[in-house]
């Protein structure tokens, strides 16, 4: 699988934090196949509910996000985890996976490139353009923590924020992925 080629930058944000030898090794060694198509399927999912007809680099970007996400102790350690995180419950944190938006046939097209996106984003691509980002939203949308989180960019229509003081830098991105997926 692709899993067993993704490099040591795997999960880094930013390019500056990388996992060790021995973070990945324990990865790999707990991540069976089936865990790896899952979180390939989780990250093309949201790469594409959130920005199939977004720029490359704005689809970059969201990947991004959730691997930020996989590696900073407020979220799920896990792709998967962090894709579906509260999709039972009020609030979700991605939006497509509780407004019925999983109901709709993906056109061909976008899916393949937002695969091909995912992929990268599994084996070692890092969207330097959002940093340390762990939160981004439409433009045309006004969440209520976006004037708590400090704003990195715009890429298309999204604007990616990461956390205010320590919590947003590189050393707060301490948990190692998991290696277990699960799509509930």
């Amino acid at each position: 699988g692709f899993f067993d080629q993704f490099p040591r930058e795997f999960f880094s944000v930013d390019g500056q934090l990388k996992v060790t030898e021995e973070q990945r090794q324990e990865a790999l060694a707990v991540c069976t196949q089936a865990d790896k198509n899952a979180a390939l399927q989780c990250m093309t999912q949201a790469v594409y509910f959130e920005a199939a007809y977004e720029p490359l680099q704005g689809r970059r970007a969201v990947a991004q996000v959730v691997l930020n996400r996989v590696r900073h102790p407020a979220f799920p350690n896990s792709v998967c985890g962090v894709v579906y995180q509260g999709s039972n419950q009020r609030v979700c944190q991605f939006s497509f996976t509780c407004d019925g938006s999983l109901n709709r046939k993906p056109s061909a097209a976008a899916w393949a490139a937002a695969e091909a996106v995912a992929r990268e984003a599994l084996t070692g691509y890092v969207e330097r353009s959002v940093g340390q980002a762990t939160h981004y939203h439409a433009n045309y949308v006004s969440p209520y923590w976006a004037p708590k989180l400090t704003k990195i960019s715009q890429l298309g229509a999204h604007i990616f924020y990461r956390w205010p003081g320590k919590w947003g830098m590189p050393g707060a991105f301490t948990d190692s992925y998991s290696g277990v997926e699960g799509i509930p």
